[in-house]
């Protein structure tokens, strides 16, 4: 595994557990659980959500990274004779 999928990998744990943590938060404080049956379906729907965020929070990270690093190869790399 490269470097480059190693730390993609530690900023989407991070981000997308950071994401969830926020979406469950959110919808605790603001939904009332008034009935039984929205003590199981606003919970679960609550997980879907923040996993649709973090999914799309990874896909931004990771495009991110790949524009730093392509960035940093630009200004590291040799350029190349012909």
């Amino acid at each position: 595994m490269k470097k480059i999928d190693i730390v993609k990998k530690a900023v989407s744990f991070v981000v997308g557990t950071g994401v969830a943590h926020i979406v469950h938060s959110i919808i605790s404080n603001n939904v009332d659980i008034e009935k039984t049956h929205h003590k199981v379906t606003v919970p679960v729907a609550s997980v879907a959500i923040g996993m649709m965020a973090a999914d799309a929070t990874c896909e931004y990270t990771d495009a991110k990274i790949d524009e730093i690093a392509a960035a940093i190869d630009a200004v590291f790399s040799k350029p190349t004779e012909k």
